[in-house]
């Protein structure tokens, strides 16, 4: 009877991690629909690994697969250097029938940029049936690697030597702060990227703001033609304000932008074909992910019908599963007599640290981009999946009904690490947040298994709440004499639990045109108050620090009990 007991609570609860995995990745139904080929698409062919950063650029052969992949998705192409292995791509275009909008990457180093140059003009002039137009730089004066002035003598020198339209490419913003640069081109090209906008946008506004932006550019210069350069979502990274990643909003947005355009007439370029992981070493986990296809070279979503995230989710559902029922029948099936309740409880906190490591882990191997960031991602899972073990092994033992409990060192070291580590990555934020991935998912078993180990103390067993949650009482009081400063830790995560959403007010502050816009106190007041509680896995992060405090409390509350400080 004992053995039919645990298996069915330990089925039973798998059954409800199983549900609860298809929940979170259902697909997602989306009425919006647009079926025809998109004008242009962001074309760079890095494959996971390679970077211009390192100098690994894609074979031939990788330009020329990427290229026929796109045969049918897109009338054309945007490069963004004329060098790095892409001298092939005109003949390859033109034998898959696209057509090139072909760029000269400019930077700090004018060698480099000689060389960029003098070779977009020898690839437009050597084909013109293929590169229809050409764009001199991209985003030069946002990264203010050049002056307008040094700018504008390239494109000169480019416009002299070719007779294909010529452009210059950046955020629409800084075409209104120069507009002398306007002056020297065929067509302006202007990216809008709601997504990083110093006043983030929702993507249920993108559509009014892509408008606005347009219209805003063409008043200003009246007869120039327009390009919208880059326009697109990120899939994965940190949210900005109310601008959340996630692929049913990138989905949303390519599906909006496309119809939106058609509508109005605009030529539009989707940032991008094809997730670039080396970006995220400048700009973060986002950086890496705006493709319409991902590093394996698979469709992220369709232009019609439902968008999911996750089209693998039953497989890491059933491995969470699987160690999650392990786990529980490892210790449940011993000759030891857990009452029906404990044989539950264990059998739920099971299921919960198993999907906390396995998501977690998922995260972790998704987002890493090289060699290195592969041995990073291992070292955080097995840090994950130890320290799990450890609060697993912990209730298991303690709730034997002769409480064997064992006190464990490394539990306890673990949950100062990582509170250690959530005050200094809140101040990261705080500081320099822009790039900064928000680590929900990185603290999922300290956070959720800490929190459930401590309910089932106390309601479990019988603890005072304090007692129930104290760092050095959560492991069975291995070290109680070795804590360290309890009272500063539970401040200084209260702190941090601040610091996240201030960080997005203080980034909206810091943005180059914020102030401009809105110089007077009274206008910025209101919109970084808005901002700060826009973001809504900025509010989880905040949440989650402040539940992380609670073993330094509980500790600091039982010092103060004992007449000293902890």
């Amino acid at each position: 009877m004992r053995i039919v007991l645990v298996l069915i609570a330990v089925a039973v609860t798998a059954l409800i991690s199983l549900t609860g995995w298809w929940w979170f990745n259902r697909p997602v139904p989306m009425a919006l629909t647009f079926d025809e080929p998109f004008p242009s698409v962001s074309f760079a062919s890095f494959r996971r690994g390679q970077s211009p950063i390192t100098g690994d650029y894609p074979s031939p052969a990788q330009v020329e697969e990427d290229l026929k992949s796109l045969v049918g998705v897109t009338k054309g192409i945007r490069t963004y250097t004329s060098r790095e292995g892409l001298d092939v791509l005109p003949a390859l275009a033109r034998k898959h029938g696209i057509e090139v909008t072909h760029s000269a990457w400019l930077g700090k180093k004018t060698d480099i940029n000689a060389k960029e140059v003098q070779e977009l003009i020898k690839s437009a002039n050597a084909n013109p049936d293929v590169i229809k137009r050409v764009i001199v730089g991209n985003e030069v004066l946002l990264r203010q690697d050049l002056s307008p002035e040094q700018l504008i003598a390239y494109i000169r020198q480019v416009k002299a030597a070719v007779k294909q339209p010529v452009s210059y490419a950046d955020v629409w913003a800084f075409y209104l702060r120069y507009p002398q640069v306007a002056d020297e081109v065929d067509y302006l090209t202007i990216h809008i990227l709601p997504y990083w906008e110093d006043e983030p946008i929702g993507v249920e506004q993108s559509a009014e703001h892509i408008v606005k932006i347009y219209r805003m550019i063409q008043e200003r210069f009246p007869g120039k033609k327009i390009l919208i350069g880059e326009a697109g979502w990120p899939t994965r990274g940190r949210n900005r304000g109310p601008a959340a990643v996630n692929m049913e909003n990138a989905a949303y947005f390519v599906r909006t932008l496309a119809q939106v355009s058609k509508q109005n007439g605009f030529d539009y370029n989707v940032v991008e074909a094809f997730d670039q992981p080396w970006k995220a070493k400048l700009e973060g986990t986002v950086g890496g992910f705006w493709g319409v296809v991902d590093t394996h070279r698979d469709v992220k979503f369709g232009m019609s019908g439902a968008v999911q995230a996750n089209a693998n989710w039953l497989m890491h559902a059933a491995i969470a599963t699987i160690l999650g029922a392990g786990a529980a029948l490892f210790f449940l099936l011993k000759p030891v007599v857990y009452t029906p309740l404990r044989v539950v409880v264990l059998a739920v906190l099971a299921q919960i640290l198993a999907t906390a490591v396995v998501w977690q882990g998922l995260n972790a191997l998704w987002i890493a981009y090289s060699l290195f960031q592969d041995g990073w991602a291992l070292l955080r899972i097995v840090l994950q999946a130890v320290f799990a073990g450890l609060i697993f092994k912990t209730a298991a033992l303690a709730l034997r009904p002769d409480d064997h409990s064992q006190p464990s060192r490394w539990g306890e070291r673990l949950i100062i690490v990582y509170g250690v580590c959530t005050f200094a990555i809140s101040m990261l934020l705080l500081f320099n947040g822009r790039y900064r991935d928000i680590p929900n998912l990185e603290f999922l078993v300290p956070c959720l298994g800490l929190t459930a180990w401590g309910l089932i103390r106390m309601l479990v067993l019988g603890r005072p709440w304090a007692e129930a949650f104290a760092v050095g009482h959560l492991f069975a009081g291995a070290m109680p004499a070795q804590l360290g400063p309890a009272k500063e830790m539970t401040i200084g995560l209260w702190i941090a639990a601040v610091a996240g959403p201030l960080s997005e007010a203080v980034a909206l502050y810091l943005g180059e045109d914020f102030q401009t816009m809105h110089p007077d106190l009274d206008q910025q007041i209101p919109l970084m108050a808005e901002i700060a509680v826009a973001n809504g896995e900025m509010l989880v992060w905040a949440a989650m620090v402040l539940v992380m405090s609670l073993p330094f409390l509980a500790e600091w509350r039982l010092a103060a009990k004992r007449g000293g400080e902890a």
